[in-house]
């Protein structure tokens, strides 16, 4: 795991979505969070241990041959937050995703404000979706705490309710703590969707192909 110092974080942005505005200042304490997603290999350990379900697309209990450093992808927020409670840990809320993949001054991807090839594993503007790859496949897409995979891959659950920010006047109320956030982007949406402050939904009981997570763990 990486620690990540408390402090102040920029999140949001004031040119994002409506959902993603205003940007605001949030203090988050000190916690430590997974380098990488949680993989199918120790996903695995915990399903053998505990009985849990396997994720669906895996068969008689069993990943995919050769993808054991591949992130684990089709588990709902609830499979999520069984794993990392087995682990003695938890799934991160979206302002300490935020801060882990933003660092302190804002940063629009987790490598600072420029795009750059071969930093995320994400959709390319045109032709075909790429493919799910090991974590820590894009070493130069490191977080400015040395995490890895923030930005493309597996999206990524986190413990947080969707609730518009503070100060957003275009809140719609019916929507809120009806879904879980989600995080980071993932190899089936295009580098936009890949920016530090984006925010996405998903109600916690589903799953994707393309959804993982990782833990954190208090100091």
């Amino acid at each position: 795991m990486v620690y990540i110092p408390g402090g102040e974080v920029t999140i949001g942005t004031n040119e994002g979505f409506s959902s993603e505005k205003p940007t605001h200042i949030v203090y988050t304490t000190g916690f430590y969070i997974d380098k990488y997603e949680v993989t199918n290999a120790q996903y695995k350990i915990f399903i053998d241990a505990t009985g849990h379900p396997a994720p669906p697309h895996w068969k008689n209990g069993k990943f995919p041959e050769g993808q054991e450093d591949y992130p684990v992808v089709n588990v709902s927020y609830y499979d999520a937050l069984k794993y990392a409670k087995w682990a003695g840990k938890r799934l991160p809320t979206e302002e300490e995703w935020e801060k882990a993949a933003r660092g302190t001054d804002g940063r629009i991807y987790p490598w600072g404000n420029e795009w750059k090839k071969n930093c995320a594993n994400v959709k390319p503007w045109h032709g075909l979706f790429t493919s799910l790859l090991p974590v820590g496949s894009c070493q130069e897409g490191i977080s400015p705490y040395g995490v890895f995979d923030l930005s493309g891959n597996v999206a990524e659950w986190t413990d947080s309710w969707f609730e518009y920010y503070p100060g957003n006047i275009n809140r719609h109320q019916n929507q809120e703590k009806k879904y879980k956030v989600i995080r980071g982007g993932s190899y089936k949406t295009t580098k936009s969707m890949a920016q530090t402050f984006r925010r996405n939904i998903l109600e916690p009981e589903k799953f994707r192909d393309d959804l993982g997570f990782r833990c954190v763990k208090d100091e």
